[in-house]
């Protein structure tokens, strides 16, 4: 039975370019006819916003019902702050979905109820929203903590071609549950690197992670492959990533995504993915995504 590659998108450093690449490869490889679902692991859930195109908007409609809401909860013997607090949490979770990533992970769901269909043919996700910040904590308390997300996957990875996991950029239960998915040969960790060396550091403790899971945990046959992105045109950039690639070889990818804000803001400003966006498409940054598409296609 064929199974779906899973890769594993993780930087633990911000601004790296870490839900943009796991964006634009979901798309990517969903557009050349493969079947692909992206899992959302970050609470800041960005892929869930473009992908679906929420809009977050504030309007002074939501003030007014917000401030309603205190009144009536204040009215019925709440305490001011206590009123505040519970007319606010009520506020934001409005957008929250009734299945997603979150609970799927704390057995809350099954996974098939939480996948939805985006506006991509093809590609489908299982969508996160903030409450999955609390979910570390959850997870600790709980038996077989790190393999949450590797045991809902299974049930679905004969369904697609790709599992796309965009991650948080810091470690914690969700890093490990991420790293734990990629349990078959071919599966793939992705570290984009930043040239700088916060961009360093990030990657450095992104392969610590991984090597200290497989020696002390776990020892998965994926693989492991770095990604330069949002590199600058300056001698410095330049050289970094010529030792880099002389130095870890076959473990980079010889795409590098190139820094080019203006398509990628584009792109966020119509809420839409950078290969997707007509006036982006003949960016060079969006040509080296597509190229990177490629490069995962043939591996």
């Amino acid at each position: 039975m064929k199974k779906a590659k899973i890769i594993s998108v993780q930087a633990k450093k911000g601004g790296a370019g870490k839900s943009e690449t796991s964006l634009n490869l979901a798309y990517g490889l969903a557009s050349r006819g493969k079947k692909v679902l992206t899992v959302d692991f970050d609470p800041q859930a960005n892929l869930t916003d473009i992908l679906l195109g929420r809009d977050h908007k504030l309007s002074q409609q939501g003030a007014e019902e917000f401030l309603a809401r205190f009144e009536e909860l204040r009215e019925g013997g709440q305490q001011d702050f206590l009123a505040a607090y519970q007319a606010l949490g009520e506020f934001v979770k409005k957008s929250s979905f009734e299945y997603d990533i979150n609970k799927v992970i704390l057995k809350k769901c099954d996974i098939k109820d939480a996948i939805l269909k985006t506006r991509v043919e093809g590609l489908d996700l299982v969508p996160a929203d903030n409450e999955l910040s609390t979910a570390d904590i959850e997870l600790k308390s709980q038996m077989n903590p790190a393999n949450r997300l590797r045991i809902a996957l299974k049930k679905v990875e004969s369904e697609y071609d790709y599992i796309i996991i965009d991650n948080q950029p810091f470690e914690n239960a969700l890093t490990y549950n991420s790293m734990s998915a990629c349990y078959k040969e071919g599966d793939l960790i992705l570290v984009p690197i930043k040239i700088n060396r916060g961009g360093l550091i990030g990657t450095y403790d992104s392969l610590t992670t991984c090597l200290k899971w497989l020696e002390e945990y776990e020892p998965l046959p994926f693989d492991i492959k770095l990604l330069v992105t949002m590199k600058n045109k300056n001698n410095i950039d330049n050289r970094w990533v010529e030792s880099l690639k002389t130095a870890f070889g076959d473990f980079m990818f010889e795409t590098v995504i190139p820094y080019q804000a203006k398509p990628v803001e584009e792109a966020s400003i119509h809420q839409k993915v950078l290969l997707e966006n007509d006036k982006s498409l003949k960016s060079n940054v969006a040509q080296r995504y597509n190229q990177l598409v490629e490069e995962i296609l043939n591996m």
